[in-house]
């Protein structure tokens, strides 16, 4: 690449200049990421009702590392979406759980193809009856309401920038999903950018 009216010297470090701060960007759209802690973002045991606890085994960091193990066919995905990781809360009483997630990408565009993805999974899992209505939180995304056998569950999938978030709530009402939801909303709108 010829830069105009600059002695070749001064055009190799215009060029060298150029490809530092492309790698530099390109570096640093993981980094800024990282920054961004998910288990910041999901509910707290606080924010639960009283006699729901915390289920270890099912709650944590959600790198992609771990979750290409469980779900190979991802990793195409991860790539494409930019996600670069993830968090998951899971609250059970009885039979009624709060499930209470984050992925986080490197942009809204990855965002915005993590929520479709979300959406096109659960319009094609066979469960019968599934309801979709829009939702208003962060930058919009859907509630899904349904039963399986006797079990009513409501799940709320959204997304905030970049970053994904999503409730899920088994024996509850939708009303307290939503209302879950946007406790987890206001986290994510308040994370450094």
């Amino acid at each position: 690449m010829r830069v105009a009216n600059r002695p070749p010297v001064a055009q190799a470090v215009v060029v060298r200049v150029m490809l530092v701060a492309v790698v530099a960007a390109v570096l640093a759209a993981p980094a800024a990421a990282a920054d961004l802690d998910p288990g910041a973002l999901v509910l707290r045991q606080a924010d639960v009702p009283s006699g729901f606890r915390i289920d270890a085994a099912d709650s944590g960091l959600r790198a992609n590392a771990t979750e290409l193990m469980s779900e190979p066919r991802l990793r195409t995905l991860f790539e494409r979406w930019g996600r670069v990781t993830g968090y998951q809360a899971e609250f059970d009483r009885g039979t009624a759980s709060i499930s209470s997630r984050v992925d986080v990408l490197r942009s809204a565009s990855g965002a915005r193809k993590l929520l479709a993805f979300v959406s096109r999974e659960i319009g094609t899992s066979g469960i019968k009856g599934v309801r979709r209505h829009a939702t208003r939180i962060g930058d919009g995304g859907w509630t899904y309401r349904g039963r399986t056998g006797r079990t009513g569950f409501t799940i709320v999938v959204w997304i905030d920038g970049r970053v994904f978030g999503g409730v899920a709530v088994t024996d509850l009402t939708s009303d307290r999903a939503l209302r879950y939801a946007r406790v987890q909303q206001r986290r994510m709108a308040a994370a450094p950018r």
